[in-house]
């Protein structure tokens, strides 16, 4: 995830580097040992492409490499694990449509995402619940005939 902020606002884009195909057990621990100064690589591309865009880049987490939800095809590969990644960093918005194009003409970006980051919303309070008079409910306000 990378989380993008404008003033009180953030976004979060969500990414997953590709570690290769996984044909079996052994070659996912050879592709991890292998693929890090790839991984760093890909990392290093995207920061500079933010920097390059007006960005100022807060934060980099790892949040570890793990199986995917389900597996992605892209860029003519099946994937079935990635790695995440967590970058804070304050832009325009102007930047979040040409990063996306950055991030899914990147190679080693298997699911570019962007979302509106929850926890800078404005908060709104509850005006609370209007009651709703019971007997207008449950009773007809027709007028009988007699």
């Amino acid at each position: 995830m990378v989380l993008l902020s404008i003033g009180k606002h953030y976004i979060t884009i969500v990414r997953c580097f590709r570690r290769g195909n996984l044909n079996s057990l052994r070659e996912s621990f050879l592709q991890q040992r292998t693929s890090q100064p790839e991984t760093a690589a890909a990392l290093k591309r995207t920061i500079e492409a933010l920097m390059d865009r007006g960005a100022i880049v807060r934060d980099l987490e790892n949040l570890g490499e793990r199986a995917l939800p389900y597996k992605i095809s892209t860029h003519s590969q099946r994937h079935s694990r990635g790695g995440y990644f967590l970058v804070d960093f304050y832009a325009p918005t102007t930047t979040v449509e040409s990063m996306m194009e950055h991030l899914s003409r990147d190679v080693d970006v298997i699911r570019p995402n962007i979302v509106k980051h929850p926890l800078t919303q404005d908060v709104k309070e509850c005006e609370g619940i209007v009651p709703v008079p019971l007997e207008e409910k449950l009773y007809s306000t027709k007028k009988r005939k007699k």
